[in-house]
């Protein structure tokens, strides 16, 4: 089973299994995206928008450590902690 990624702004589309981060599926794909702490959920620098898709209720500690309440709301997700289980639509 593979699950799309969209990027908002390039439409750019991936299609990937199921099972790694979300930054682990853009380095793959050579998307940069900064990450100060190399991936390991330290600095909050990876945030990214997911604008559409409905598995956002599992957030990890670092990310609650991370992001504020108001970013949460509005669907901001640590793309080293962030594990995509279905087409999301994400805005970097």
């Amino acid at each position: 089973m593979y699950i799309k990624i969209t990027f908002s702004k390039s439409n750019k589309i991936i299609d990937t299994i199921p099972g790694s981060t979300l930054l682990q599926i853009l380095r793959h794909n050579n998307i940069f995206i900064p990450s100060p702490c190399g991936g390991n959920a330290l600095c909050g620098g990876c945030r990214v928008k997911i604008t559409k898709g409905n598995d956002l209720m599992d957030i990890s500690a670092e990310e609650y450590d991370k992001l504020s309440d108001e970013e949460i709301k509005r669907n901001f997700r640590l793309s080293c902690s962030y594990i995509p289980k279905e087409d999301i639509i994400v805005e970097i």
